[in-house]
């Protein structure tokens, strides 16, 4: 029998082992990386990146890092490269910038070498705010434009495209995640004017208060609007609430413009349903696995079938940059379902349906696009571009929305 006190000893050294945290090998979680990536992102013939060199500079980084939280911050640069917003790399802290497009409520273009503000989100801070289309930005967070860019892309030695630059500008101009922001833009005299901003989350929280549907009606026109909620299964019985008081408009108007956080097909296909008599396609897709690359796994339809009460009358939808995921589904849902136009702006490109994986023998997890999604005429989602309304006269009419404008005169209004 053994003594008490070896019988506490060895229970200790057991309890300490136990307790010890695995050993941090960052080669092999790069190497993990790099597998999920290959095995199961169906978006990587056609990502924006030079994958092989991309792959091999940053396994050099990766034996430098000496944590996994280096690890996690090494990794969320090279995402940055696919500019996916649905390639995800987390988990994430308040030093991360926001997720794009949901923590986002501006949009640059660049124009002869210069970024100026294309796009602002309707009810947001950066709309309440001094700023305007049109306007040069010169500055985001105190760091110029040169700046912010390395600070999106880790001072990478790995070159970067004028596309790559832009995404970074956009990317930064979301701030970090929960902070206030600044922006510095200038005018035609060279006047550089401080723009302070708030969190863009907390416009996005804001809604979670607010109906889930905004309805109205212009004259014989429907119009509903949703509030960033399509992943929320009470929108189904407000669109159906919509609808129905809507029955007797001769046109009807959906917005999906504020949609950047997308949603599930739980929500959408009943939705896409009260525009349908008949089982109907609305889009198809490839899965990509470990055993078979999406181009050879075989191309599945997706369904609708019929919701009452039936929309018989013509419908136009709106989409834009903060249309996102399931909302650009619905887009090319409603085009496939016989929309009489699209109208907007390029929407979101987040790509595929996607799947989380978390690294082995780490805290580290990976969202990537592992559903191929297509129209059901066979061209890729991210390939649809909305119809582009005619441009409205900025001095005579600040305030118009010229996508609404233009839907209402497609119905005739």
């Amino acid at each position: 029998m053994f003594p008490k006190t070896i019988i506490y000893v060895l229970l200790l050294v057991g309890l300490t082992s136990c307790s010890q945290p695995k050993a941090f090998h960052p080669g092999q979680s790069w190497q993990h990386f790099v597998q999920r990536v290959e095995d199961n992102y169906a978006y990587l013939d056609t990502a924006p990146v030079d994958w092989p060199a991309l792959k091999a500079y940053y396994a050099e980084q990766a034996k430098l890092v000496n944590s996994e939280a280096e690890l996690v911050d090494l990794l969320q640069v090279v995402k940055q490269f696919f500019m996916d917003p649905h390639f995800n790399v987390g988990p994430l802290n308040a030093d991360d910038f926001s997720v794009t497009p949901t923590g986002s409520d501006i949009w640059a273009t660049q124009v002869d070498g210069v970024y100026v503000i294309e796009r602002l989100k309707a009810e947001s801070a950066a709309a309440s705010s001094q700023l305007q289309v049109g306007q040069r930005i010169v500055a985001i967070d105190g760091h110029t434009i040169e700046a912010t860019i390395a600070k999106v892309f880790g001072e990478t030695d790995s070159p970067l495209s004028d596309a790559h630059k832009l995404w970074a500008v956009n990317v930064a101009l979301g701030g970090l995640r929960n902070g206030a922001r600044t922006i510095d833009i200038e005018d035609d005299d060279g006047v550089v004017q401080k723009i302070h901003l708030a969190a863009t989350y907390e416009a996005i929280n804001k809604l979670k208060e607010q109906p889930a549907l905004v309805v109205k009606e212009f004259g014989t026109i429907g119009y509903i609007r949703f509030n960033n909620n399509l992943g929320d299964s009470q929108t189904v019985d407000a669109f159906h609430e919509a609808i129905t008081a809507l029955s007797h408009t001769q046109g009807l108007i959906i917005d999906l413009r504020n949609t950047p956080s997308g949603g599930n097909t739980g929500v959408a296909e009943p939705i896409l349903g009260h525009f349908v008599t008949q089982k109907t396609a609305y889009q198809k897709y490839r899965v990509q696995t470990a055993q078979q690359h999406y181009t050879e796994a075989p191309l599945q339809t997706a369904f609708v079938r019929p919701t009452t009460p039936y929309y018989a009358k013509p419908f136009v939808v709106l989409a834009g940059r903060w249309t996102g995921s399931m909302g650009e589904g619905m887009t090319i849902g409603f085009d496939a379902l016989g929309a009489k136009a699209i109208i907007g702006q390029p929407m979101a490109d987040l790509l595929g349906g996607i799947n989380q994986f978390t690294l082995p023998d780490s805290a580290i997890t990976l969202e990537l696009g592992f559903e191929r999604l297509y129209h059901v005429n066979g061209t890729f989602r991210e390939d649809f571009v909305p119809q582009a309304p005619t441009p409205c006269d900025s001095q005579s009419e600040p305030d118009c929305d010229a996508e609404l404008v233009e839907a209402l005169r497609v119905l005739g209004r």
